[in-house]
């Protein structure tokens, strides 16, 4: 059961699609009134629509969380609106894939600026009002790239790092307030960001399977709110199982992602995009599942897959090989 969020009021970032949307929309099936903002106000008045169409409430306020008087504008609509904020969702986040020395300056400075320190100016925004009333959570999506890494994503996976520090950092700063600071370490979900992300490659970027659905995510956001538990990892087999094979078999997955992490993480078609959504918004992904080229994982091949890394970690690092890399890749779409 936990915490009562009914009456609660919630910003959530990242919200025009993905687990921002799937977030907000489960916030306000819970009683939670929403504000959501993006980039996007098109897409984020299609969302109000949506939670007010299923007897929610909910305004939206467009944001670039890059830019501070963008943030501070946010929180005084939704305080205006509601009257108070007891929730904090930061969601918005960017990518952009490439070998680190290849990647334009200009693109990681980017990626730290929307991923790291777009969350510390929502926080820093929003807690003189938590502080006023002596109580509130700040839930960061973060990233199972907070504890490990993935070759191709390497500013990426920095600033996921780099949220999570933070994060840990501000829950012990924050500890006798009546403040709460959770971390959610997300896997791999099926959402539009892989449409829009930028890449070098020359080939459409795609998750390291398996993937999720958004709906993982937002019910982990969910339980965050209800539990106040610091970090949530929603999934076994690219969650749990993962951060016990880094720390009891980190050779084998070295092996795994250092060989194989990056074909992983390119699929087949052509595609230029250099730039994608780091700078400008783009009009695909509106929604949970986004323009939906990528599709979850089904479960039997999750579950197919828990006990082969479960035997791999176990003791079989000998059968990875060059030949396994194509029924791997099969087993993991």
């Amino acid at each position: 059961m936990g915490r009562r969020l009914e009456g609660k009021v919630a910003i959530v970032t990242g919200a025009s699609s993905g687990v921002g949307w799937q977030s907000a929309l489960r916030l306000a099936e819970a009683g939670v009134k929403v504000c959501v903002t993006a980039r996007r106000q098109e897409a984020l008045e299609m969302l109000v629509t949506t939670i007010r169409g299923r007897g929610g409430e909910a305004i939206a306020v467009a944001c670039d969380v890059t830019d501070m008087a963008q943030v501070q504008q946010v929180v005084a609509e939704c305080v205006r609106a509601f009257g108070r904020i007891d929730l904090l969702v930061n969601d918005a986040g960017v990518q952009s894939y490439g070998y680190f020395e290849d990647l334009p300056f200009e693109q990681i400075v980017r990626i730290f600026d929307v991923n790291a320190f777009g969350p510390m100016r929502m926080a820093r925004a929003v807690l003189p009002h938590l502080r006023a009333q002596g109580s509130g959570h700040i839930i960061n999506v973060a990233s199972m790239l907070s504890k490990g890494a993935a070759p191709l994503l390497s500013a990426y996976t920095a600033s996921k790092h780099a949220m999570y520090g933070w994060a840990e950092t501000l829950r012990l700063e924050l500890y006798t307030t009546g403040i709460d600071v959770s971390s959610v370490l997300v896997p791999s979900v099926a959402t539009g960001m892989f449409d829009h992300a930028p890449t070098l490659l020359g080939l459409a970027p795609q998750p390291v399977p398996p993937t999720y659905d958004p709906d993982v995510a937002a019910r982990a956001v969910v339980k965050a709110a209800r539990t106040g538990k610091s970090t949530l990892v929603p999934v076994l087999l690219q969650g749990r199982l993962l951060l016990w094979a880094q720390a009891l078999a980190r050779p084998v997955a070295d092996a795994i992602m250092g060989r194989f992490g990056a074909r992983m993480q390119m699929g087949n078609e052509p595609v230029s995009r250099r730039e994608g959504n780091l700078f400008q918004p783009v009009p695909q992904g509106i929604g949970a599942h986004g323009t939906g080229r990528v599709k979850p994982t089904p479960p039997w091949k999750r579950g197919l897959l828990s006990v082969a890394l479960a035997g791999l970690v176990g003791g079989a690092a000998a059968a990875v090989g060059a030949g396994g890399y194509g029924v791997a890749r099969w087993a993991l779409r």
